[in-house]
């Protein structure tokens, strides 16, 4: 086998906590965690805002990333500081 003289990457901060606290990543990263019950029923964790709210399409800003979710019947059933549940007919969903 041939050595390519890299060296291997370092763990990070987050990376590192994550592991010693056995946590999943995504909650010590703050990276959006989605859960989709069927087609009717959608979870977010590590929002920031809404963008735009109809019965049609949500948006939703995360920071570094926007989710974009369309469907039919939408309504924000709970919203607490960085989570959001929301309910209705989902036919997409797009991370941005």
């Amino acid at each position: 086998m041939e050595e390519t003289g890299k060296k291997p990457r370092k763990e990070s901060f987050r990376e590192k906590t994550s592991h010693t606290l056995a946590l999943p990543g995504e909650a010590v990263a703050g990276m959006p965690r989605l859960e989709l019950t069927g087609d009717r029923e959608l979870y977010l964790e590590h929002y920031k805002d809404i963008l735009s709210y109809s019965k049609e399409e949500i948006c939703v800003d995360g920071g570094r990333w926007m989710l974009r979710l369309t469907g039919r019947d939408l309504e924000i059933k709970a919203m607490r500081e960085g989570e959001l549940r929301l309910f209705g007919w989902v036919h997409s969903l797009e991370l941005l």
